[in-house]
């Protein structure tokens, strides 16, 4: 994952990353030893409530737009997303990320840090 920092002609440092859903998958899943305790006092002897074996949730909370990937631009006051990355965005001059950025849709915004404070 490339990380890229640029001034704007406004004066406001951006940093600039992609994000690609799902490429690390393989590394965060946990795998290779039992988590359930062997202890039988602690063991569960209920009936088995679920609805289906497989507890695993495989939620969407992004659109198939977002499943490829967005560049994120962050500065100290707000997180804009661009969809999809754009070819070479690393490599790019300063002033094409901030035209870039500028497209890029606001999706959070942070409150202002306050000056002599």
């Amino acid at each position: 994952m490339a990380l890229r920092t640029f001034l704007s002609s406004k004066g406001v440092q951006w940093h600039v990353w992609s994000v690609i859903p799902g490429s690390r998958e393989a590394d965060e899943r946990r795998r290779g030893y039992e988590r359930r305790s062997p202890d039988p006092v602690l063991a569960y002897k209920g009936p088995d409530r679920r609805a289906t074996p497989d507890r695993r949730r495989r939620a969407t909370l992004f659109s198939a737009a977002l499943a490829a990937g967005w560049l994120t631009f962050e500065s100290p006051t707000e997180r804009r997303r661009l969809v999809p990355i754009p070819p070479a965005w690393d490599i790019c001059s300063d002033a094409r990320l901030e035209r870039l950025c500028d497209q890029a849709q606001v999706i959070l915004t942070f409150p202002s840090p306050r000056e002599g404070g």
